[in-house]
This record gives structure tokens, C-alpha cells and sequence, in this order.
């Protein structure tokens, strides 16, 4: 098989770099259509993984909003008519480019493969605009690569089908794949001399629901946690968007015990998310990988689309109220409490499972 992938964020980079590689393992062509919405943090996990780009869209433009990326991303698409040459494309999660690639196929009728499918809050404004993204997708797809049961059961209630399947998340195999390999060594020089061995909390923020008064209220958390646990490291590599940056550093650059860094590459976040007592964060992938690394999670999010984690007690979801967030971080980080069992979101080896059912299944769709 002809096989394309489209993304460009880097959770997208680490999801889909182990189905590359397994794709290519078994001597299928795989086109990678980059983005480039994350190049800087991207970079070296493709590197990391030795996959080499084949297209580089470079949609990004300085300060452009959804509606321009949009534009913009079906335009440089349209501009490549070589790119339609393809037996499917896959897409991953719910970012607007997995949207606009997903659509652009449609129009041109290639079959679209959805990995991570099946994800749902049901309110279209939260997360925004994930949400609606994601369920777009799955009105497109001609294949639903599902990461939990209840991902699954999802997809069956709305219809989808008849190509549903449950594989589990293939961001753990990127995780299984590096984790034993790395250590504090992997660490920049100023992230090792801040902990110097002790207790550390883990921050990341970058959710565009969050922009505003949400990261208002999340800098207003982290300074009573940094004044009420002076013993504590706080780290808290600071994403790239202005709309979180601008108001971390301003609000929080003065705390001696909590250090903004720039975005740390993926082998150094394992290395920290690993050792961490506590992870505060509105990620939704380090929901799924923090249950491997038995470190629990406060989710800085009104609602969830990763269930699983909450209720088999991985992660506790607070919003950005500053009072939940201070009372869940504390409990937590005294009690050392995380959830039972293994990980809900898959065992590391979901790419495998997802090139037997597109090999099963071929170009037919």
C-alpha cells in the first residue's frame, strides 16, 4: 500500500512516528506530510525516530487565527495535485489540521484512516475546538482506529462502520519505545541544577480553551503551590504560543522554586515526566502516558475526553479554579496516590495492531 500521513503538532509527531515506522517496517510506502505547526519541538522526535519528511507544507504564519490556518493549510493542499496519488490518508487526534487534511481528502476522495477516533466530551465548545474536530472526522473516515473500549463504544453508537476497530493509543508506543532509554542525562544543564535531586512537581499548559482568564487562573494556583511548598521544584516548560507564554512570565518569573524553561524535547519530557511526584497539566496525552509511568495527574480541564484515566483514579479533573488545583496537587503530592492496574489507553504496541487490520482490510474502503 500507498499509504500518506498528515500532522505537524508534536503530540501528532509522537503518535504517529511508531505507525511510520511499523508501516515501513513491513516495506509499505508511507508519505509524511508535515505541517509544520510545531516544527521547533518536532524536529527531534522525527529525528529521534529517523523519519525523514516528505512534504513540507509550512502552513504557519505569524499570529494567524483558526479560520486563516485553515485556509491557508487547504490551499497549499489543493496546490499539490501529486499528493492525491495516495491508497488512504491517516490522520491523528482531533488538531484543525487533522480536520482540514481529513476534509481535503474527502473532496478528492481518498479514503481517510482515523487513529485515535472515538474520543468525546459531546459539548462542541469543550474542548475547542477539539471537540468538534474530532466528530467532523469521524463523519469522513472510512477507517476508526479506536484507542479504548469506550472510544469504541462511542464510534458504534453514532454509526460509524462498518471499519471500527480497537487497537489502544499509539502515543505508548513511543513512550515504551524510549522510556527505558532515558535518564536525567537528557535533561538541558538548567532543568538538571534546578531539582539537583529534589522533589520536583511538573506544569504544562497550552490549551486554547485555557487562553485568557484560564491561564490567569492556572498562574494564580501555581504561585500559592510555589509559596505553600517552598521545598518543591516546580518545572514548567512554557509552550511557544504568546497566549501562554506572555501571561506565565509575567505572573511567575519571580518565584525562586518554580522554573519557566522553553520547551523541552520529547526523550527530555519522558526523562521528567518519569521521576515527577505530581504532573499538572491540560494535555491530553500525558493523560495516557502518565498511567504507564505510575505518576498521577491533575487535569486542568472542565471536561475530558479521556474518562478512563479519571475513573480508574490516574488523574483528577479540576478545571482552572486555583482552589482545586492547589487542594488536588497537595493531596496528591502527599499522598503518592495513582491509579489501579495497568494503563487504560493501551499497552505499546497499538501501531502493530493497526497495520494487521489496514493489511486485513487493504485499499478497499
Amino acid at each position: 500500500m500507498k499509504v500518506s500521513v498528515l500532522f505537524g503538532t508534536r503530540p501528532e509527531t509522537i503518535k504517529m512516528s511508531p505507525f511510520i515506522i511499523e508501516g515501513t517496517n513491513r516495506r509499505h510506502e508511507v508519505e509524511v506530510l508535515f505541517t509544520g505547526q510545531h516544527r521547533q519541538m518536532a524536529r527531534p522526535i522525527l529525528d529521534f525516530f529517523n523519519i525523514r519528511t516528505s512534504v513540507n507544507l509550512d502552513i504557519m504564519r505569524p499570529n494567524q487565527n483558526l479560520v486563516s490556518m485553515t485556509s491557508n493549510m487547504l490551499s497549499e493542499l489543493n496546490a499539490r495535485p501529486e499528493l492525491q496519488e495516495t491508497d488512504a490518508l491517516v490522520v491523528q487526534g482531533d488538531t484543525t489540521s487533522a480536520y482540514v487534511g481529513a476534509y481535503w481528502a474527502f473532496l478528492n476522495r481518498i479514503p481517510v484512516i482515523h487513529l485515535e477516533a472515538g474520543l468525546r466530551t459531546h459539548n462542541i465548545h469543550s474542548p475547542f475546538p477539539e471537540e468538534a474536530n474530532r466528530q467532523l472526522i469521524s463523519k469522513i473516515a472510512s477507517v476508526h482506529l479506536a484507542p479504548t473500549d469506550k472510544a469504541m463504544s462511542e464510534l458504534l453508537r453514532e454509526g460509524t462502520g462498518p471499519h471500527n476497530y480497537m487497537i489502544g493509543n499509539t502515543g505508548l508506543d513511543a513512550l515504551r519505545l524510549v522510556s527505558e532509554k532515558v535518564g536525567p542525562e537528557v535533561l538541558p544543564q538548567e532543568v538538571k541544577s534546578f531539582i539537583e535531586g529534589r522533589p520536583y512537581i511538573l506544569i504544562t499548559s497550552h490549551r486554547r480553551e485555557n487562553f485568557g482568564d484560564g491561564m490567569r487562573q492556572i498562574a494564580d494556583a501555581l504561585k500559592v503551590l510555589a509559596c505553600e511548598m517552598p521545598e518543591v521544584r516546580f518545572v514548567f516548560p512554557v509552550h511557544m504560543n504568546p497566549n501562554v507564554r506572555e501571561v506565565m512570565m509575567k505572573e511567575l518569573s519571580s518565584l525562586t522554586n518554580l522554573l519557566l524553561t522553553e520547551p523541552v524535547d520529547y526523550l527530555g519530557f519522558v526523562a521528567l515526566m518519569k521521576n515527577a511526584k505530581v504532573i499538572v497539566t491540560d494535555s491530553g496525552g500525558i493523560q495516557e502516558e502518565a498511567p504507564s509511568l505510575k505518576v498521577p495527574v491533575v487535569v486542568m480541564r472542565e471536561s475530558t475526553e479521556r474518562p478512563e484515566g479519571v475513573e480508574k483514579g490516574f488523574s483528577v479533573l479540576v478545571g482552572t479554579d486555583p482552589k482545586k488545583i492547589f487542594k488536588a496537587v497537595t493531596e496528591l503530592y502527599h499522598t503518592g496516590l495513582t491509579g489501579v492496574g495497568s494503563n487504560p489507553y493501551g499497552d505499546g504496541f497499538s501501531s502493530s495492531r493497526a497495520w494487521n487490520i489496514l493489511e486485513k482490510i487493504g485499499v478497499s474502503l
